[in-house]
């Protein structure tokens, strides 16, 4: 699954939708005590999947993550600095659920309609195909990045229960981005790139009152 995500991060790089540092993903699977996220400060259409980054379902005392070793490759790089926002949004996979992806991109036109001040969540009006497809939450305000605040203001607004089930799919951070959650690498990546497509449309289109 992490090759996929890798082959998904070289793709949104070639889409515009993140620059060659930016993004991350973050993958865990019900069955195992740990779970993966990409390195910080490696350019993302040369991601590998010895690159990425092991961690220990269980923290430290002191709530550090702890790293496992995992190859030579990734053993001298560190945790995507986004690991708070993925660490809440990984605590705990529902009932039934046997791994959960969680992608961050910097979709354009998407980071461009929260900009501009549109609700996401109210485009399934105007487009009803969007939420046929994908659950928008409303949007997380202008907060710090790589911050704990991002993860729980994110974790509230995807509406996670206690059990770790999730009522949105993705969810847009205003002057920043997206993070959408699924079961696998390409779904989580197609709720984004379903919603860039619609604030394209509503961006060209000049059309205000949305």
């Amino acid at each position: 699954m992490i090759e996929t995500c890798s082959e998904i991060m070289a793709h949104a790089y070639n889409l515009n939708m993140i620059t060659a540092r930016d993004g991350n993903v973050s993958v865990r699977w019900e069955s195992q005590p740990y779970w993966f996220i990409t390195p910080a400060n490696v350019r993302k259409q040369h991601l590998q999947p010895a690159m990425w980054k092991k961690i220990s379902t269980t923290r430290y005392e002191n709530g550090e993550p702890m790293i496992l070793d995992y190859t030579p490759m990734s053993e001298n790089l560190v945790p995507s600095s986004e690991y708070p926002l993925h660490s809440r949004l990984q605590e705990i996979l529902p009932a039934g659920v046997d791994n959960r992806v969680v992608m961050h991109l910097h979709p354009t036109y998407t980071t461009a309609a929260l900009h501009r001040g549109i609700r996401l969540d109210y485009l399934v009006d105007d487009f009803p195909e969007l939420g046929f497809h994908t659950k928008v939450a409303p949007s997380v305000p202008d907060v710090p990045a790589k911050s704990k605040i991002l993860g729980d203001i994110c974790h509230r607004h995807l509406e996670l229960d206690n059990d770790g089930s999730v009522k949105y799919d993705i969810v847009g951070i205003k002057g920043h981005g997206v993070v959408s959650i699924a079961e696998t690498p390409w779904r989580a990546f197609e709720h984004i790139e379903r919603l860039e497509h619609i604030c394209k449309i509503v961006l060209v289109s000049g059309v205000r009152n949305v």
